[in-house]
């Protein structure tokens, strides 16, 4: 991806333990976007949380549910998102879960591959 590209970052929030076809969700969504094609993706875990159900999401012992939150976040050209949004909505209407999608603009500074990954080092 070069660095004078329009980018932007798609953000995905989901819960840990929601599953699609016995897979969990947010790798089904990793293994899509690099399907894709698209420059990368990296999914974090919360320790907190709540969403459009108000259900508090928690690691605590006592708490009533456990599903912790994640958020995958992908990055690429602007036009690679957009294509790949219409499989997403796809992957999450199917798996009829819940959860927010947002995307922004942003400006990438440096996104190249590190010398462990160059092809002369394989």
């Amino acid at each position: 991806m070069k660095t004078t590209e329009k980018t932007g970052i798609l953000k995905i929030y989901i819960g840990e333990s929601d599953k699609i076809n016995g897979r969990v969700l947010f790798e089904e969504i990793v293994f899509e976007a690099r399907n894709a094609g698209l420059a990368g993706a990296t999914v974090y875990k919360g320790i907190m949380s709540f969403g459009a159900s108000h259900s508090i999401h928690t690691m605590k012992i006592f708490a009533l549910s456990s599903d912790l939150p994640v958020t995958i976040e992908i990055i690429d050209n602007i036009d690679k998102i957009d294509r790949f949004i219409e499989k997403l909505n796809q992957i999450l209407d199917n798996s009829q879960r819940g959860g927010l999608v947002t995307f922004q603009e942003l400006d990438v500074v440096r996104y190249e591959k590190g010398l462990k990954y160059r092809e002369e080092y394989h």
